[in-house]
Order: C-alpha cells, then structure tokens, then sequence
C-alpha cells in the first residue's frame, strides 16, 4: 500500500509542490547562483520528489540534511545537486556556525522533536543557521489529525489514543501491541497551533495552507536571527 505522504499524486504531495513557492522566493531573493541550503529534519526522498518543482534548483550549489536518524555522512546527487545527508540533532547543531548556510527550510519536522520547549530550541536554530528559512508544520486544529488519520486525535486522552494505536492500523502507523512504544508514539507527536507559531517566530510571515477551508498546515518565512 501506497503511503498518502509519498505519492506523487496525493494531496500531501501536491502541498509540499506549493511549498517550493515560497522556498523559490527566498533564494531569488539572494541573487546569486551558489546557494548552500540547509534543510533540517528531512530526507533525501523528500528532494528526489520535490527538487524539480523548485524553479530556481539551477541556483542550488549544495543541500546539506541533518537528521537523527542518518548514522554517518552519505553524499549523494539529485539531478545536478549535491545532496548531503550528517547526523544530527536539530535542535541542538552544535557543529554548525551562525548563518553557515544562505537558506534554512523544514518540512513537517517540528511537530516530532519534542515539547514546546524543545520546538523553541528547534525554531531558534533554524533562524540561527541561515539569514532566512522556509518552515512548515501541520496545524494543531485541523479535523483530521496528519500522521493518525483520526478526527481530533490530539485532543483525546493519550489513554485511549495508546489503546486505539494498540488495536489498529491509523493512518500511516502500523498497530503497535506494545503499550510503552504505543504511547510514545502517540506522545511525541506535539502539533502547534497558530497562536504558538507566532510566539516562537515572533515578526515572521505565516501561511495558512488550507484543504477544504480548514487550515492544513502553517508554512512560516523569513528572516533568521544573529
């Protein structure tokens, strides 16, 4: 079975398409031809689907993905760019300097590294890296929850949601019969609301990106900080 996130065709796909939009917007900003993108918490597949939706590629010298889940450096291509994947904790790149990148970006990443506390560390970082960023994230008051497939899912008691991921299969999770790894997979999913996206992005721009007339997703741009 064909994942929702990863087909082509999907809704999911066809948002993360408009998402290089904005993602376009800064590096024509930049007005150069070797820009070095930063993108934190993603994947190589991410770009082998995304990467030609992106009209300025041609500008993009190099992409570097941290992510926690790479165990050491790969190198690889896509189309003409340079795609290098580092271990790495996003909110925490001790090893990357002020603004070492032109352009920082994210996509559905800052709902998994933890608490609020830990989003403020994550947002933080991803100003401190580049001058500038592109940032998406699923709203927290959307009907249909993005990873459970469940109407509501976050505002129901994590008892019953460990109970229902237990005994079925929701969304694109698989049952999970162990009751601690249950929980924390319900636990670590933190959605933000917008009220929260622009507390830890304070004199940013925020997007609403709607399906149906319901705010699916905030896609927040602008500058980084010192």
């Amino acid at each position: 079975m064909v994942s929702l996130h990863t087909h082509s065709n999907s809704i999911s796909a066809r948002l993360r398409m408009q998402r290089m939009v904005f993602l376009d917007e800064l590096i024509r900003g930049l007005d150069r031809a070797d820009v070095v993108l930063v993108d934190l918490g993603g994947t190589v597949s991410f770009w082998e689907m995304n990467l030609e939706h992106l009209e300025s590629r041609d500008r993009l010298a190099r992409i570097d993905i941290y992510n926690l889940e790479v165990e050491s450096e790969r190198r690889h291509i896509v189309g003409k760019v340079e795609i290098r994947e580092i271990p790495g904790n996003v909110t925490q790149l001790a090893d990357v300097s002020d603004h070492q990148y032109d352009v920082a970006f994210s996509n559905s990443v800052m709902e998994h590294v933890g608490n609020l506390y830990q989003q403020n560390r994550f947002a933080q970082e991803i100003r401190r890296v580049a001058p500038c960023f592109v940032l998406q994230t699923p709203n927290r008051y959307f009907p249909l929850e993005p990873h459970f497939y469940v109407p509501f899912f976050p505002f129901i008691p994590l008892g019953i949601r460990t109970w229902m991921h237990r005994r079925f299969r929701l969304g694109w999770l698989a049952r999970e019969p162990d009751e601690l790894k249950a929980r924390i997979d319900c636990d670590e999913i933190r959605l933000l609301s917008r009220q929260e996206i622009a507390l830890l992005f304070p004199a940013t721009r925020i997007h609403s990106e709607r399906l149906a007339g319901w705010v699916k997703s905030f896609i927040v741009s602008g500058e980084g900080g010192a």
